[in-house]
């Protein structure tokens, strides 16, 4: 079997297990149906008699140019676009950060009967205060046999059907939040896997007047039967999701279901060249989401309050919303890779305003050089448009430059 491309995560390969692995989503390393020969060692930094270590990560220095006046320095994010122009200068900017230089501890227990594995990762990207970043937390989690726990990629949605953007936030209508769970995975038969997950409930929702988000009382159950075949997988996940909400008084208590849907499909398309120097590895993801009252787990939504909105004094409503993206990547060349993306998000109206998010549309394209099996370069454009129910618009561009230097 061919290896892995450079940029699919390192401590994936660490773990022989049979669930599906948490950590192939991240930048510059998402899409592990690309293979080629270039990636660091796998082997164990140091061995002891009881356990193996794997340390590793990357340094990545990222260079952004922005058209645009108000935006995220750093993730391209469709959903705050602004949409009015508060000044009729424009702004061009430039930006220079290495902030997403990450760095994991990876454990395997070879004795221990069962597959037991823990993992704690984490980056620079956080909340800034002047030129100082803060370590912050990605994934720690332990795995036993069928189970894990900790904080890691939420299951709803499909990691493996993510296009490999240099980007960091990715697709608009992609669903990528890091959750605390108990996860359950089990092989049913040679195609059939099943998942069932306990995640922690977060309050995403817009509360009522002056009043507080209420975490629930019972946490969100996902569930996702996922079909291998040899071209590809289809994968679904069904999520389930209570809201608990009341006024500032804290005088009654109300409960809203939430519910969310995603199908992706991802196929590895055939090359016939003959020459294994010109055969093109293609890799066609397709994605798609609808749900009513989930969209914290959503990249361009979370945390923005709109899984529920106030109907009146003392009612919240949850919104509908859809979406899905369709992605194109392939390899040529055993060190160049490149990715194209389309994602569509659009969310209904609350009944109270007019002044909320209706739609956006996320387009990317790069191209990506691995120089050897350490170190990587890569540039993308991104464009955005995002439109409001009060009928003004926005748009954005992008241009981003990365380097990264893994070990």
């Amino acid at each position: 079997m061919a290896k892995k491309l450079c940029f699919v995560v390192i401590l994936c390969s660490l773990f022989a297990s049979k669930s599906e692995c948490q950590t192939e989503f991240d930048s510059l390393k998402r899409n592990s149906n690309l293979d080629t020969s270039y990636q660091p060692s796998q082997k164990p930094t140091f061995v002891t008699e009881f356990a193996e270590m794997k340390i590793s990560g990357f340094v990545q220095p990222a260079l952004y140019f922005d058209n645009n006046n108000v935006f995220d320095n750093d993730l391209f994010i469709t959903s705050e676009i602004p949409t009015t122009e508060l000044t009729d200068i424009k702004f061009k900017r430039f930006h220079f950060s290495a902030n997403q230089s990450r760095l994991g501890f990876s454990f395997k227990f070879p004795k221990t009967g069962k597959n037991t594995t823990a993992l704690i990762e984490g980056d620079f990207f956080s909340s800034s205060k002047g030129a100082h970043y803060y370590f912050r937390l990605r994934h720690a989690y332990l795995t036993f046999g069928e189970f894990l726990i900790g904080q890691t990629w939420t299951n709803f949605g499909d990691v493996g059907a993510s296009p490999n953007t240099l980007d960091l936030e990715g697709p608009n209508s992609m669903p990528a939040s890091r959750v605390a769970q108990i996860r359950w995975s089990r092989r049913i038969s040679d195609k059939w896997n099943i998942l069932l997950a306990m995640e922690e409930p977060k309050a995403d929702y817009t509360p009522l007047e002056n009043a507080s988000p209420v975490k629930a009382a019972l946490p969100e159950f996902v569930i996702k039967p996922k079909l291998t075949f040899k071209s590809g997988h289809w994968a679904n996940s069904l999520i389930y999701k209570p809201t608990i909400y009341t006024d500032k008084e804290y005088s009654f208590k109300k409960t809203l279901f939430g519910w969310g849907f995603t199908s992706s499909l991802s196929l590895k398309i055939p090359d016939k060249s003959f020459n294994p120097l010109k055969a093109k590895k293609r890799v066609l993801n397709i994605f798609g989401i609808i749900g009513d009252g989930t969209q914290g787990s959503v990249n361009d939504f979370g945390g923005l309050g709109y899984e529920a909105f106030p109907k009146d004094s003392i009612t919240l409503e949850t919104l509908l919303y859809y979406g899905g993206y369709m992605s194109w990547s392939f390899v040529f060349k055993r060190r160049w890779s490149s990715t194209y993306v389309y994602s569509y998000l659009h969310q209904d109206k609350p009944g109270s305003t007019d002044l909320i998010f209706k739609t956006s549309h996320y387009f990317s394209a790069n191209a990506v050089y691995a120089i050897n099996k350490f170190f990587t370069v890569g540039t993308e454009l991104l464009y955005g448009v995002k439109e409001n129910y009060d009928e003004t618009k926005g748009s954005a561009f992008r241009i981003l430059c990365v380097m990264r230097l893994l070990f």
